[in-house]
């Protein structure tokens, strides 16, 4: 089944600056993986030609180097010398690019929710549910 290319996002695992997921050790490479959260849900870590490589951590204790495969949120990775949970990582790429919600109906009334998010009144907010 083809994947969508305006549906699935990429965010870049490195050393520089313009990464989504900064890791300042010299063993990491400037640009070192990517992952790719496809529209199916999976993800997808691809490894970008690194110096040290990227390994992949499975939930059983089996460590192997990848160049592109699939994980789970329960997988650990590792580049360079640089271990990190899956789960971590998503968390470090929702916190960079935070959801941003639809822009509300003309004339809708809008308030700051206890989040700190703007939401339109009397809807659920888009960032944490309330």
């Amino acid at each position: 089944m083809p994947i969508n290319p305006n549906s699935e996002r990429k965010y870049t695992i490195g050393r520089a600056l313009n990464c989504d997921v900064i890791l300042s050790d010299a063993s990491v490479s400037r640009v070192h993986a990517e992952l790719t959260l496809l529209e199916n849900g999976k993800l997808l870590v691809t490894d970008c030609r690194s110096t040290q490589g990227t390994f992949l951590m499975q939930h059983g204790g089996e460590v192997r180097a990848i160049k592109q495969e699939l994980v789970l949120v329960r997988d650990t990775l590792r580049f360079g010398n640089v271990s990190m949970p899956v789960k971590e990582l998503l968390l470090a790429v929702k916190v960079k690019n935070p959801p941003v919600a639809p822009m509300p109906s003309e004339g809708a009334g809008l308030l700051r929710c206890v989040c700190g998010a703007v939401k339109v009144q009397h809807n659920r907010c888009e960032v944490c549910g309330k």
